[in-house]
C-alpha cells in the first residue's frame, strides 16, 4: 500500500510549480480548479460539509485554494506548528494551517494548532481595526500568475484588475501608510550561478526528510522513494493514469545529489534574497508591516523562501462563473497576531464572505 497522505504531497510539490486556472477543458461550462494540495479541506469547509478544517502548504497548497474557496487560512512561520505525522516535503517549507470561514474560527484553530496559552490567545487581536497597520501593495500584474500557469478567461483578469485596485484604494483609506507597487524582489532573484536555488532546496529536502519519514512509519512497505517509484510504475493503470502519467518530480528527488557545501551555500542565498534583499528590506525601507498582493501569485513563494507567514484574505467573485478571488498578506517572522488582527479588520471593512454558487 502507498503511505496515507501521498497524493497530498504529490499535490505540494506540483502545486509549487504548476497551479491550476481554469482548465482547458472545462473553461467551456465555466467550471475552474481548486487550485492546490488542500484543496479538499478548503472545499469541504467552503461547502458546509466541515465548520473547519488543517491544510498544510509547501508553497500555495493554503494560499491558492482558500482563495479560489472564499476562506480565511494562515500558512503561519515555520516551526510554530508542530509537523510530526504530517507527510513531508521540506522542514524548512512545510506547514499545517487553518482554514475556515471567518477570522474568529481561525484564531481558535490557530490557538490549538500552536498549542497557545488561554492567556496569549490570537483572539485577543480580533479587534476589527487598521490601526497600526501599514501596507506595501504589489502591482497585480506583475505578480500574478503568468498565462502559461493560469488559464485566462475573457473578462475575468480585467475584473480581477479593477476590483483589486478599488481594494487597494479602500486599504489607503484606512491605514496609516501606503505604499504602492512596492519593489519587492522577484523570484528570478533566487537563482545562483545559474541554479535554481529554491528548486534545488525543495528536491534535496524532500529527498531527506520523505526518507525519514517512510523508514520511521510502523507498517508499511514503502521505506524509500526508490520504493515508490517501483511501486507506480508496477501499478501504472492505477497509479499513472493516462492525465497523470508521470512522476518526474519523485524521479527528480531521488536523483538529487548536492553535497552539503553547496546545499547550505544555495539555502543561504535563498534565505538572504527573501528576507535581507527582499521581505525585511520592504519592511525596513518603506516603513510598514505588511506587503499584500494576488493569492494566485507568486508571493506565497516569497513566504516560503523567507519562513515568514501568509494569510488569504477573500475579496470577490468572477463574474464569468462565480468563482471566487483574493488577495494575500505576507508580514515578518512570528507576526500571526498581526494577521489576525488584519484578516478581522478585513472582514470589517469588505463585504461578508458568502459560499460560492457552484458549492450551493
Amino acid at each position: 500500500m502507498m503511505p496515507s497522505g501521498w497524493s497530498a504531497v504529490g499535490g505540494q510539490v506540483q502545486s509549487a510549480y504548476v497551479r491550476g486556472g481554469l482548465d482547458p477543458e472545462d473553461s467551456k461550462d465555466g467550471h475552474s480548479s481548486p487550485s492546490g494540495s488542500s484543496s479538499g479541506s478548503a472545499v469541504g469547509v467552503s461547502a458546509g460539509y466541515a465548520p473547519i478544517a488543517i491544510g498544510t502548504e509547501t508553497d500555495g497548497s493554503l494560499l491558492c485554494p482558500a482563495g479560489r474557496a472564499a476562506l480565511c487560512t494562515i500558512k503561519p512561520t515555520i516551526g510554530l506548528i508542530p509537523q510530526h505525522g504530517i507527510v513531508p516535503i521540506s522542514i524548512n517549507f512545510d506547514s499545517a494551517g487553518p482554514m475556515t470561514k471567518t477570522p474568529y474560527d481561525l484564531a481558535v484553530l490557530l490557538d490549538v494548532l500552536a498549542s497557545r496559552a488561554p492567556s496569549e490567545s490570537y483572539t485577543a487581536n480580533l479587534t476589527g481595526s487598521w490601526s497600526g497597520i501599514s501596507v506595501a501593495a504589489l502591482d497585480y500584474s506583475k505578480w500574478r500568475y503568468p498565462d502559461s500557469i493560469i488559464k485566462p478567461a475573457d473578462g475575468a483578469e480585467a475584473q480581477i484588475l479593477r476590483e483589486t485596485r478599488q481594494a487597494y484604494d479602500l486599504i489607503k483609506t484606512k491605514v496609516s501608510k501606503f505604499v504602492d507597487d512596492v519593489d519587492l524582489i522577484t523570484v528570478d532573484a533566487f537563482e545562483l550561478d545559474g541554479k535554481d536555488t529554491l528548486h534545488i532546496v525543495t528536491m534535496s529536502d524532500m529527498k531527506r526528510d520523505l526518507t525519514a519519514y517512510l523508514q520511521d512509519l510502523e507498517e508499511s512497505e514503502m521505506r524509500t522513494i526508490t520504493d515508490i517509484i517501483m511501486f507506480n510504475e508496477k501499478h501504472a493503470d492505477e497509479e499513472l493514469p493516462p492525465h497523470h502519467p508521470r512522476q518526474d518530480t519523485l524521479i527528480k528527488c531521488e536523483n538529487q545529489n548536492v553535497s552539503r557545501t553547496e546545499y547550505d551555500r544555495l539555502f543561504a542565498h535563498m534565505r538572504k534574497v527573501a528576507r535581507d534583499s527582499g521581505v525585511d528590506r520592504v519592511f525596513n525601507t518603506h516603513g510598514v508591516n505588511v506587503i499584500i498582493g494576488p493569492a494566485d501569485g507568486f508571493i506565497s513563494t516569497m513566504a516560503t523562501s523567507s519562513g515568514y507567514p501568509v494569510a488569504a484574505l477573500p475579496l470577490s467573485y468572477l463574474d464569468f462563473n462565480g468563482r471566487p478571488f483574493g488577495l494575500a498578506a505576507l508580514v515578518g517572522k512570528h507576526q500571526e497576531p498581526l494577521l489576525v488582527q488584519l484578516m478581522s479588520a478585513w472582514e470589517h471593512t469588505f463585504p461578508s464572505r458568502k459560499p460560492p454558487p457552484m458549492l450551493q
